[in-house]
């Protein structure tokens, strides 16, 4: 049986063909099945150029304002079968459905803002509550972390802490 290798990546904008090519080729020597990257700013016409060489099918949640974007590259050795759930409007997160061999698991993939959203959090947490007795892989960048005490990037107002424990208790329950 081969390997399934999931790689998640915030890309930082790939609508440079130089540098979304640079990533694919990166993907691909490293033998990635399934790619989740987040932050692409592709349109929805980008984001379906990003079939080729061993892309074989191309999930995606595109950003209107070229700002945020999610997608899913599924390659094309991938030998399981994988179904579109929920996908936003905004580019901010994607919900897949994926069956392996003869187990299943949800997919989401997620490019949190930079700033607290307590809106946004609630959206995702009420999008993935229903499937949260599933087996589910949280990918992405979320935009916070577990223990603010171990962060070295510098001290998070008090609602970015309460919106991290929020979220992180609803998935831990």
């Amino acid at each position: 049986m081969a390997k399934t290798r999931l790689t998640s990546w915030n890309v930082g904008d790939i609508s440079s063909p130089v540098k979304c090519t640079k990533i694919l080729q990166a993907l691909r020597r490293h033998s990635t099945t399934l790619a989740c990257l987040q932050e692409t700013c592709l349109t929805a016409a980008e984001h379906t150029k990003l079939k080729k060489s061993w892309v074989g099918e191309v999930y995606y949640s595109a950003a209107s304002h070229k700002k945020g974007g999610v997608a899913v590259l599924v390659a094309k050795t991938f030998p399981g079968k994988i179904s579109l759930m929920h996908s936003d409007l905004h580019g901010r997160y994607l919900l897949l459905q994926v069956r392996l061999h003869d187990f299943e698991f949800y997919l989401f993939n997620v490019y949190a803002p930079n700033v607290y959203d307590h809106s946004f959090l609630h959206q995702l947490i009420s999008t993935c509550s229903p499937y949260i007795q599933s087996p589910l892989a949280l990918v992405g960048d979320l935009n916070m972390v577990a223990d603010p005490s171990v962060d070295r990037s510098g001290t998070h107002p008090a609602s970015v802490q309460e919106g991290q424990g929020i979220f992180l208790s609803c998935l831990i329950h």
